[in-house]
């Protein structure tokens, strides 16, 4: 009962001890001494503004707006709260825990050499750091920012840094950083993770390994799951002179479907793809990075369907016919070339084979989703044989199509009417080309 007792008068004294330091203590004297300790472990110039107490939500003291090497736009902090524990008390100035950092913004070149400035030197009398919290941390990229993001800076027994764990408020990504050599080595993990680019497109688990220097990142490996497949590949992000965004990707064994119908959810594309593309991205900020895609693709579908494009049904009339949308098209194979630009989509050298039923064509999708294009198919059963030329337009979610009429045995072949008419539409459009000059 005695133990207790003292126990007790013991910790209303260290609260009475805490609560009275902003009486007891002056500012003045943690305001040199936090600048120096802050000097050791950044080994640069610190600036401190202000220094106060705040008890809530605990007693801590708090440096306010901390300017790093005289200059905030190489590295600032709002706020650093070091908490007034037993521990940080008892070890003050050798020794610090449970820190955080609040608002810190830096510049790409201080962020990149952040563990080699924060390596301890012979003679530091700081000897060791506890993790320390991040909370709305940021990058500095001209007139944008990188972040903000809340995360953990990892210090190993000796003081060095031993890493940076960032994660997002659902807990469904992480990104950890270590120091290699003047580098760092990256490694992102997702799970059940929508990727932030305007269509959502959920990744299973999305897997991510690179290295960071000051002038980019390279990522060596790429490893996703999603619509039951696989996507494999390279990348490489530079930000020396603005930014670029370039990289490969290889995909197997997606379920198309699910992954076409974000893009378009009318009309599109069933079956098990397979598909090889490449990117490039350019932008001076990296808000706009996406905004203009160049993407190359080559696509290999298995036993699926066009969903809203049924190619069969112009082949039932020898008449010319217009038909709006609806219907489908199965097929055994389909493979196509996808070009797309920021504002038009190109799908060229379409191939689609179901045995008997074969189509080829060229579709181009311009801004708004407007469809200008043209197929050609053919069916042969038994000693049916019949081909049409079918034109292709209206929208994306509402195709319009335009029959030729289906030609049989026997009558003219439309496909060479259809290549005649293009060819007098190419001299009807020269005179006029030449008078406008």
């Amino acid at each position: 009962m005695q133990k207790i007792k003292t126990l007790l008068i013991s910790l209303v004294i260290l609260i009475a001890i805490v609560a009275a330091l902003p009486v007891i203590l002056p500012l003045n004297m943690f305001l040199s001494d936090a600048a120096t300790k802050l000097q050791q472990v950044m080994h640069g110039a610190v600036q401190i503004r202000l220094v106060r107490f705040d008890y809530t939500p605990r007693p801590a003291l708090v440096l306010q707006d901390v300017t790093l090497e005289n200059d905030p736009t190489v590295g600032h902090i709002e706020f650093i709260r070091i908490p007034l524990s037993f521990y940080n008390l008892t070890h003050w100035g050798t020794a610090v825990r449970e820190v955080s950092a609040e608002g810190a913004k830096f510049s790409p070149a201080y962020a990149a050499k952040l563990a080699d400035r924060m390596r301890p030197r012979p003679g530091d009398a700081l000897a060791h750091i506890d993790d320390l919290q991040l909370q709305h941390a940021s990058i500095v990229l001209d007139s944008n920012e990188l972040g903000p993001v809340d995360g953990v800076l990892r210090f190993d027994s000796g003081g060095n840094l031993a890493g940076l764990s960032v994660s997002d408020a659902a807990g469904q990504s992480t990104l950890d950083i270590q120091p290699q050599g003047k580098d760092f080595s990256a490694t992102f993990v997702a799970r059940h993770w929508t990727v932030p680019l305007g269509y959502p497109v959920v990744f299973d688990m999305l897997q991510l390994k690179g290295v960071i220097n000051q002038g980019g990142l390279q990522i060596s490996e790429i490893q996703g799951e999603l619509y039951s497949g696989v996507v494999t590949g390279t990348a490489q992000l530079d930000w020396s002179n603005g930014w670029k965004l370039s990289g490969a990707l290889h995909g197997s064994s997606l379920q198309s479907e699910p992954l076409s119908t974000v893009f378009s959810p009318a009309t599109h594309l069933a079956g098990r793809l397979e598909g090889d593309a490449t990117f490039n991205y350019e932008a001076d900020s990296w808000t706009h990075l996406f905004d203009k895609p160049a993407i190359v693709a080559d696509l290999h579908v298995r036993d699926g369907y066009l969903h809203n494009f049924d190619l069969v049904a112009p082949l039932k009339s020898s008449a010319p016919v217009v038909y709006a949308r609806g219907g489908r098209t199965a097929f055994d194979d389909f493979t196509a070339k996808v070009a797309v630009q920021p504002d038009h989509v190109d799908i060229t050298d379409v191939k689609l084979d179901s045995g008997k039923f074969t189509a080829t064509g060229q579709l181009h999708i311009s801004r708004g989703g407007k469809l200008q294009g043209a197929a050609q198919s053919r069916l042969a059963s038994g000693g049916i044989l019949a081909a049409s030329t079918v034109r292709i337009g209206g929208l994306l979610g509402t195709p319009a199509f335009s029959s030729s009429g289906a030609r049989r045995a026997g009558h003219d072949d439309p496909l060479d009417a259809a290549a005649q008419v293009q060819q007098n539409d190419q001299h009807a459009a020269e005179p006029a080309a030449s008078a406008a000059q």
